[in-house]
């Protein structure tokens, strides 16, 4: 009987693995493909990635790349498709964890996810670049916009391995979800330090428009994020 119970117990066990499988192919499918895109990215620019994989350890990536900043440079275009395709994959995750109500598939609220941060991002950017030119500060803007994305750049390949945990292992939780989210927050923190210290002494001459561009385009858009997320909860 118990040889029965233990039989039925492993066929019941399969059988919810290969449902879960099933149900988190498409999710594999987009963990090969950030992989894949870190594995090319490697590959195409070795010395430079390894310059980039020492970012919290030193500039010399951003020194480096700060002479000439080139967005539409296919090394930043490589690892900004990773990142999208990774940090909408956690915001996916933390969408699920968090328990919005959403009457889409998964895979179309993760499609619809990718396409609002690829929107954001891009109309932030513009809005930024705008800006720039218009206050006559554009190679600040350019300088701290560079290493925003370096730095979530890094930030989306630490989640790579972080999201196939959750996914495949570990339960996420409510608290780990926060931490992450955090960290994130201490990135773009840190890029904004960068760019106090480099341009110290003409940000404190134009410490008006600074202010100005942190409320409007810093502080403003995560703040309206947050209540519409927070909203989606309750």
């Amino acid at each position: 009987m118990n040889y029965i119970n233990f039989n039925l117990s492993i066929i019941a066990i399969v059988q919810a693995l290969e449902r879960s499988f099933i149900s988190n192919d498409w999710i594999t499918i987009v963990i090969v493909a950030c992989v894949a895109l870190v594995v090319l990215v490697k590959v195409a620019y070795e010395a430079r990635f390894i310059d980039f994989t020492e970012l919290l350890v030193n500039e010399k990536y951003l020194l480096k790349a700060n002479k000439e900043i080139k967005f539409q440079d296919p090394f930043n275009i490589i690892l900004f498709a990773a990142q999208l395709l990774s940090v909408s994959l956690f915001i996916y995750i933390a969408f699920v964890q968090f328990g919005v109500s959403v009457t889409l598939a998964p895979v179309l609220l993760y499609i619809r996810i990718a396409l609002v941060y690829v929107v954001f991002v891009a109309l932030k950017f513009f809005i930024e670049r705008m800006m720039g030119v218009l206050f006559d500060g554009e190679h600040i803007l350019s300088s701290y916009q560079f290493q925003k994305l370096s730095y979530r750049s890094f930030f989306a390949l630490i989640l790579l391995p972080v999201n196939a945990l959750f996914i495949y292992g570990l339960q996420p939780s409510l608290l780990l979800i926060q931490i992450i989210i955090g960290v994130f927050v201490i990135f773009n923190l840190i890029s904004l330090i960068n760019t106090l210290r480099r341009y110290e002494n003409l940000i404190y001459y134009n410490l008006f428009y600074f202010i100005l561009y942190l409320c409007a385009l810093e502080i403003a858009p995560y703040f309206i994020l947050y209540k519409v997320f927070s909203k989606s909860v309750n």
